[in-house]
């Protein structure tokens, strides 16, 4: 909560101050930022009571997507993140009527899932342009099995075994590096702190022959920090 707090003071505060500024002066300025959609790699690190627990790094990806308010150096967008963390695979026994094959792979994958909506004060928009945002969202920690078999093209079973959405805020600080007029790379870490929440620990997951499939769970806060390097387009 001190975060969104500390956040909102910020942009309550720029606003003012954009208030007292010369219209023309401010809009001259500002007016030509443009919105920008970047993507790449995203590790994330545990902290607090998640470290304690889970304890691994998370890796996946992210993007995010943002659109300039024309009178002040705010752009307000969204950002959506996946990451893996772990899973297990392997050849099962299949008995189906319409199947003549006897044995598929039964494939196990815990993923974790962001979506976030941003604001984010940037108020440089030239070759390099770094930023401060406050986030608010939800994350999604799901565990999906998957049986395939040869000659089948889509799983011939899917069963989504646990499924947990939690509360997520926080916020990020980047920098914009851009060698040309359109094209930037991006480097930036966020800080996310989510309520309680079950979900599958992977290193526990186990598949029998018979393909039944078992697991535990773990229920704590999932506190993170997560370490974005990727590349994106202005237009």
């Amino acid at each position: 909560m001190r975060y969104a707090f500390l956040i909102g003071s910020l942009l309550l505060g720029v606003s003012g101050w954009a208030q007292d500024r010369n219209s023309s002066q401010w809009q001259a300025r500002f007016r030509d930022r443009p919105a920008t959609v970047s993507g790449g790699l995203e590790i994330g690190i545990p902290v607090g009571s998640f470290a304690d627990t889970w304890g691994r790094e998370i890796v996946g990806l992210s993007a995010n997507a943002a659109l300039p308010m024309r009178l002040l150096p705010f752009d307000l967008g969204f950002d959506f993140s996946w990451g893996r963390m772990g899973g297990d695979s392997r050849v099962v026994a299949v008995d189906e009527e319409f199947l003549a094959v006897t044995s598929g792979d039964l494939k196990v994958k815990s993923n974790v899932y962001g979506y976030h909506a941003l604001a984010r004060l940037k108020p440089f928009a030239g070759k390099v342009s770094p930023y401060i945002e406050g986030l608010a969202g939800l994350r999604q920690y799901t565990t999906l099995s998957e049986l395939r078999v040869e000659g089948v093209d889509s799983p011939v079973r899917s069963d989504r075994k646990e499924n947990g959405f939690v509360g997520s805020a926080g916020w990020a600080v980047g920098l914009h590096v851009a060698p040309t007029r359109t094209f930037f790379v991006e480097g930036r870490v966020e800080r996310l702190n989510t309520g309680r929440v079950s979900y599958v620990d992977p290193t526990t997951i186990r598949i029998n022959p018979d393909g039944e499939v078992v697991y535990e769970t773990r229920s704590t806060e999932t506190r993170l920090v997560n370490v974005h390097l990727g590349i994106g387009l202005r237009f």
